[in-house]
Protein backbone atom coordinates (compact mmCIF):
# COMPACT_ATOMS: atom_id res chain seq x y z
CA UNK A 1 0.00 0.00 0.00
CA UNK A 2 2.63 2.45 0.68
CA UNK A 3 4.58 1.50 -2.54
CA UNK A 4 1.11 2.56 -4.24
CA UNK A 5 0.80 5.81 -2.55
CA UNK A 6 4.39 6.66 -3.34
CA UNK A 7 3.99 5.59 -6.92
CA UNK A 8 0.99 7.77 -7.04
CA UNK A 9 2.18 11.02 -6.42
CA UNK A 10 2.33 13.40 -9.10
CA UNK A 11 5.48 14.16 -9.18
CA UNK A 12 6.75 10.78 -10.31
CA UNK A 13 6.67 9.76 -13.89
CA UNK A 14 3.78 7.56 -14.94
CA UNK A 15 3.97 4.34 -14.76
CA UNK A 16 3.76 1.56 -17.87
CA UNK A 17 4.35 -1.94 -16.41
CA UNK A 18 4.07 -3.37 -12.86
CA UNK A 19 4.84 -6.83 -12.58
CA UNK A 20 4.21 -8.20 -9.15
CA UNK A 21 5.48 -11.70 -7.72
CA UNK A 22 3.24 -13.30 -4.94
CA UNK A 23 4.90 -16.35 -3.67
CA UNK A 24 2.89 -18.28 -0.71
CA UNK A 25 6.09 -18.18 1.61
CA UNK A 26 6.26 -14.42 1.57
CA UNK A 27 2.72 -14.45 2.48
CA UNK A 28 3.60 -16.59 5.47
CA UNK A 29 6.11 -14.23 6.63
CA UNK A 30 4.31 -11.18 6.33
CA UNK A 31 0.41 -9.78 6.49
CA UNK A 32 -1.37 -8.92 3.63
CA UNK A 33 -2.74 -6.22 5.59
CA UNK A 34 -0.20 -4.28 3.73
CA UNK A 35 -1.37 -4.75 0.33
CA UNK A 36 -2.65 -2.30 -1.70
CA UNK A 37 -6.44 -1.45 -1.13
CA UNK A 38 -8.91 -0.23 -4.55
CA UNK A 39 -8.16 3.26 -3.57
CA UNK A 40 -4.46 2.93 -3.62
CA UNK A 41 -5.03 1.31 -7.17
CA UNK A 42 -7.26 4.18 -8.47
CA UNK A 43 -4.80 6.87 -6.49
CA UNK A 44 -1.86 5.07 -8.52
CA UNK A 45 -3.92 4.41 -12.10
CA UNK A 46 -4.84 8.47 -11.84
CA UNK A 47 -1.38 9.32 -12.73
CA UNK A 48 -0.35 6.33 -14.35
CA UNK A 49 -2.96 6.07 -16.99
CA UNK A 50 -1.50 3.37 -19.16
CA UNK A 51 -0.78 1.10 -16.13
CA UNK A 52 -0.94 -2.53 -16.85
CA UNK A 53 -0.37 -5.21 -14.34
CA UNK A 54 1.20 -8.63 -14.57
CA UNK A 55 0.82 -10.60 -11.71
CA UNK A 56 2.66 -13.89 -10.89
CA UNK A 57 1.47 -16.40 -7.91
CA UNK A 58 3.13 -19.09 -6.74
CA UNK A 59 1.32 -21.53 -4.53
CA UNK A 60 -0.67 -18.89 -3.16
CA UNK A 61 -4.20 -20.00 -1.99
CA UNK A 62 -7.28 -18.68 -3.47
CA UNK A 63 -8.38 -17.14 -0.09
CA UNK A 64 -5.27 -15.08 -0.40
CA UNK A 65 -5.86 -14.40 -4.22
CA UNK A 66 -9.16 -13.45 -3.18
CA UNK A 67 -8.01 -10.66 -0.79
CA UNK A 68 -5.04 -9.47 -3.38
CA UNK A 69 -7.12 -9.01 -6.37
CA UNK A 70 -8.51 -5.42 -6.14
CA UNK A 71 -11.27 -3.91 -8.52
CA UNK A 72 -9.38 -1.05 -9.89
CA UNK A 73 -6.19 -2.81 -10.66
CA UNK A 74 -4.94 -2.84 -14.49
CA UNK A 75 -4.67 -6.14 -14.67
CA UNK A 76 -3.23 -7.39 -17.90
CA UNK A 77 -2.05 -10.93 -17.22
CA UNK A 78 -1.60 -13.57 -14.52
CA UNK A 79 0.39 -16.34 -14.21
CA UNK A 80 -0.82 -18.82 -11.58
CA UNK A 81 1.33 -21.56 -10.61
CA UNK A 82 0.80 -24.46 -8.37
CA UNK A 83 2.48 -27.05 -6.95
CA UNK A 84 0.75 -27.26 -3.23
CA UNK A 85 -2.18 -25.48 -3.69
CA UNK A 86 -4.98 -25.40 -6.66
CA UNK A 87 -6.53 -21.99 -8.28
CA UNK A 88 -10.26 -22.22 -7.46
CA UNK A 89 -13.18 -21.66 -9.90
CA UNK A 90 -14.35 -18.46 -7.57
CA UNK A 91 -10.50 -17.02 -8.17
CA UNK A 92 -11.05 -17.37 -12.51
CA UNK A 93 -14.86 -16.04 -11.93
CA UNK A 94 -13.64 -12.56 -10.31
CA UNK A 95 -10.74 -12.44 -12.98
CA UNK A 96 -12.91 -12.93 -15.39
CA UNK A 97 -15.69 -9.85 -13.79
CA UNK A 98 -12.78 -7.71 -12.39
CA UNK A 99 -10.87 -8.01 -15.37
CA UNK A 100 -11.95 -7.68 -18.98
CA UNK A 101 -10.69 -4.95 -20.28
CA UNK A 102 -7.39 -5.67 -20.04
CA UNK A 103 -6.49 -9.33 -19.61
CA UNK A 104 -4.80 -10.43 -22.76
CA UNK A 105 -2.78 -13.11 -20.96
CA UNK A 106 -4.04 -16.24 -18.55
CA UNK A 107 -1.80 -18.98 -17.80
CA UNK A 108 -2.68 -21.60 -14.88
CA UNK A 109 -0.58 -24.23 -14.39
CA UNK A 110 -0.48 -26.89 -10.90
CA UNK A 111 2.01 -29.50 -10.85
CA UNK A 112 0.13 -30.91 -7.46
CA UNK A 113 0.57 -34.73 -7.77
CA UNK A 114 -3.07 -36.20 -7.06
CA UNK A 115 -3.78 -39.37 -8.68
CA UNK A 116 -7.64 -38.59 -8.67
CA UNK A 117 -7.34 -36.69 -11.93
CA UNK A 118 -6.71 -33.24 -12.35
CA UNK A 119 -8.77 -30.45 -10.74
CA UNK A 120 -11.51 -29.38 -12.88
CA UNK A 121 -12.40 -25.35 -12.57
CA UNK A 122 -15.76 -26.29 -13.23
CA UNK A 123 -16.74 -28.30 -10.71
CA UNK A 124 -20.00 -29.68 -11.86
CA UNK A 125 -21.40 -26.71 -12.97
CA UNK A 126 -22.99 -25.44 -16.20
CA UNK A 127 -20.70 -22.75 -17.02
CA UNK A 128 -16.99 -22.99 -16.95
CA UNK A 129 -14.80 -20.57 -15.95
CA UNK A 130 -12.65 -20.71 -18.81
CA UNK A 131 -15.45 -20.50 -21.52
CA UNK A 132 -16.73 -17.36 -19.47
CA UNK A 133 -12.71 -16.04 -19.45
CA UNK A 134 -12.59 -16.28 -23.39
CA UNK A 135 -16.35 -14.91 -23.42
CA UNK A 136 -15.65 -11.81 -21.32
CA UNK A 137 -12.09 -11.07 -21.60
CA UNK A 138 -11.99 -9.83 -25.49
CA UNK A 139 -9.01 -8.99 -25.44
CA UNK A 140 -7.72 -12.33 -24.23
CA UNK A 141 -4.70 -13.52 -26.52
CA UNK A 142 -2.97 -16.15 -24.83
CA UNK A 143 -4.70 -18.79 -22.87
CA UNK A 144 -2.32 -21.51 -21.13
CA UNK A 145 -3.55 -24.52 -19.34
CA UNK A 146 -1.51 -27.60 -17.51
CA UNK A 147 -3.00 -29.69 -15.00
CA UNK A 148 -6.93 -28.68 -14.96
CA UNK A 149 -8.91 -30.84 -16.26
CA UNK A 150 -9.97 -29.01 -19.66
CA UNK A 151 -13.45 -30.38 -21.38
CA UNK A 152 -12.87 -31.17 -25.01
CA UNK A 153 -16.26 -29.50 -26.06
CA UNK A 154 -15.22 -26.29 -23.48
CA UNK A 155 -11.74 -26.06 -25.60
CA UNK A 156 -13.85 -26.29 -28.95
CA UNK A 157 -16.09 -23.16 -27.64
CA UNK A 158 -12.82 -21.09 -26.15
CA UNK A 159 -11.18 -21.39 -29.52
CA UNK A 160 -14.50 -20.09 -31.41
CA UNK A 161 -15.52 -17.78 -28.78
CA UNK A 162 -11.61 -15.53 -29.16
CA UNK A 163 -11.15 -16.80 -33.31
CA UNK A 164 -8.06 -15.93 -34.23
CA UNK A 165 -7.45 -12.90 -31.82
CA UNK A 166 -6.74 -15.94 -29.54
CA UNK A 167 -3.03 -15.94 -30.43
CA UNK A 168 -2.03 -19.09 -28.13
CA UNK A 169 -3.96 -21.74 -26.95
CA UNK A 170 -1.73 -23.80 -25.13
CA UNK A 171 -3.55 -27.20 -23.17
CA UNK A 172 -1.49 -30.10 -22.60
CA UNK A 173 -2.73 -33.52 -24.19
CA UNK A 174 -3.50 -34.85 -20.37
CA UNK A 175 -5.27 -32.23 -19.31
CA UNK A 176 -7.89 -32.14 -22.51
CA UNK A 177 -10.88 -34.96 -20.98
CA UNK A 178 -13.94 -36.06 -22.88
CA UNK A 179 -17.62 -36.43 -22.45
CA UNK A 180 -18.24 -40.43 -22.39
CA UNK A 181 -21.04 -39.76 -25.34
CA UNK A 182 -18.09 -37.91 -27.19
CA UNK A 183 -15.99 -40.77 -27.00
CA UNK A 184 -18.40 -42.95 -28.33
CA UNK A 185 -19.25 -40.64 -31.66
CA UNK A 186 -15.12 -40.21 -32.18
Amino acid sequence: AEMARVLSDSNHVPLHRLSLLVHSVSIMHKSLDSMPEDENWKALTRNSTNLRVYIMAFDVKSDDMLRILKPSIPLERIHFDSYITCVSGAVVDLITRQYDKFLTHFILMNDVIDMSGFPDLSDNRNEDPLVLLAWRCTRLSLLAVHGYTVWAHNLIAIARLRGSDLKVLEVTEESIDFDQGELADQ
